[in-house]
């Protein structure tokens, strides 16, 4: 195959033609993408080439890999809204997808004192730490790590955590109700323990969500730091309109009348 003649490297016009086959309707939701062979024939490139170019599309969100089968076409991916304090249980189920869990570490604990100042507690307090890994029909999605205020939680300690939404076992078998979150959004990347967990080749791109939860009279209940497959899960958030954080009569545009200023 003949490149065109730019400063462009080769993995990245090829990136943008399997782009163009994507977005032209070439491929279903779900469908298996050629392999690093099938696309060496096809554009007589180097192995290489191929997987930086694969590499982009899989950061992008376009592909979707699974250990062992390959590559997959994904269009759909699940939309949570951060401004909006939800479970990931009713989160899945919005989406028409099974949510389940996998407790991988769930222990009582002395905490840490950066902890104790995040989360304002006393001297005696002791925290449950809980590590879960979560899926969206059966697929492994996201890997929380929670710490929750002991006294608050243990109502919850007996009950199934498993196949049960913390956060709607907190309404049904106590009075606390939740009040404000404060969360952040990071990027990272897959480390040793975090691409095995999510079954996703070491280096992935990732999502990492610190969150901070309140209860409705003010105190903490949760820290957590859950890690987030980029490929299947995205954020939408909403801005308000410039002017009403800015002084328009400033801007060299006006924009009431749709004049420049002199």
């Amino acid at each position: 195959m003949d490149f065109q003649r730019r400063p462009v490297p080769k993995y990245y016009q090829i990136y943008e033609l399997l782009v163009d086959d994507i977005r032209s309707d070439k491929y279903s939701d779900g469908d298996r993408f050629p392999s690093d062979t099938e696309l060496v024939k096809r554009f007589n490139v180097s192995r290489g080439t191929i997987r930086e170019a694969l590499k982009m599309l899989l950061q992008q969100g376009f592909l979707i890999r699974e250990q062992g089968r390959g590559s997959f076409v994904t269009y759909r991916k699940i939309q949570q809204d951060p401004d909006h304090l939800i479970g990931f249980s009713e989160l899945m189920r919005r989406n028409n997808i099974d949510p389940s869990a996998k407790i991988i570490e769930k222990d009582i604990i002395k905490p840490k004192p950066w902890l104790s100042r995040l989360m304002q507690l006393m001297p005696d307090d002791k925290l449950v730490r809980i590590v879960r890994l979560r899926f969206g029909d059966d697929q492994p999605l996201i890997i929380e790590r929670s710490y929750f205020n002991y006294r608050l939680f243990v109502p919850l300690l007996d009950k199934d955590l498993e196949h049960n939404s913390i956060f709607e076992l907190l309404y049904r078998h106590t009075c606390t109700e939740l009040g404000d979150a404060t969360q952040r959004i990071e990027a990272i990347s897959a480390g040793q323990s975090d691409h095995k967990l999510l079954k996703v080749p070491i280096g992935t791109p990732l999502l990492l969500i610190k969150r901070l939860i309140k209860t409705s009279a003010g105190e903490y209940f949760q820290y957590s730091e859950d890690v987030y497959r980029s490929d299947r899960i995205s954020f939408t958030t909403r801005t308000i309109p410039y002017g009403t954080t800015h002084d328009v009569d400033g801007l060299p545009f006006d924009l009431s009348t749709g004049e420049w200023s002199s």
